[in-house]
């Protein structure tokens, strides 16, 4: 059984209800995802698919896997898998801009992280005059980002963590400062206080000699004191 496509009006939002877009082109072949751009985890995201053709062409098969990183394994994981045409009801498109929508809901994982991404496959026949062309391709894209509560919170924290690190770094150089005008002031002491003790040494030396030749020299004249006879 074929799908017949019918002419459908392209818009796009704005404002509050911006779209994040990705679109795959290759001859007469297009293919247009759109979505809000922003994901929350355990909510629904809708996802809008288009295909167009410039030219008659059948469209066999096509899907896309969405997945996320999860936040508890950190590892990507596919969490759905959205067939916009299958093999068993392929989509026939007359040209002339024809194109086919379809809308999908899907629930982004509460263990999402980061971003969802999609792998788009597509399966499709051109009809030429004479033959057709079979294709088959496969691309990979960004669907939206993941809000996460925890990365926003410490997104909203940074700046404060950057002004007490800039607070702390100056508090380090201020005591690096001191510390090394401290060790100078030490130096100076040590070099003041060496140059007393010299000069005590001397001092005590001197006195010392001096005790020495006293002691000496009244020992000598005690011993030279003339004795008294009777």
């Amino acid at each position: 059984m074929f799908f017949t496509a019918a002419l459908l009006p392209h818009a796009r939002a704005s404002g509050s209800d911006q779209t994040g877009s990705y679109e795959y082109g290759l001859y007469n072949l297009k293919i247009h995802v759109e979505n809000p751009p922003e994901a929350y985890p355990d909510q629904n995201l809708t996802i809008n698919v288009t295909a167009e053709a410039s030219a008659k062409l059948t469209i066999n098969y096509t899907a896309i896997e969405l997945y996320t990183l999860n936040g508890s394994t950190m590892n990507g994981e596919s969490f759905a898998h959205i067939e916009f045409i299958n093999y068993n009801n392929p989509l026939f498109l007359s040209g002339g801009q024809s194109s086919y929508k379809t809308s999908y809901n899907e629930t982004i994982p509460a263990s999402a992280l980061n971003v969802v991404y999609g792998k788009l496959t597509l399966v499709w026949t051109e009809m030429g005059t004479e033959e057709s062309n079979a294709y088959t391709r496969q691309t990979t894209f960004i669907v939206a980002s993941v809000y996460s509560p925890e990365l926003q919170r410490l997104t909203d924290l940074l700046p404060k963590l950057q002004k007490q690190n800039a607070i702390l770094r100056r508090n380090v150089t201020d005591m690096n400062d001191t510390l090394a005008q401290t060790l100078n002031d030490l130096a100076d002491a040590k070099n003041h206080y060496e140059g007393d003790i010299g000069n005590t040494r001397s001092v005590a030396t001197l006195l010392g000699v001096t005790t020495v030749f006293f002691v000496a020299t009244t020992a000598y004249l005690i011993m030279r004191k003339p004795k008294d006879y009777f």
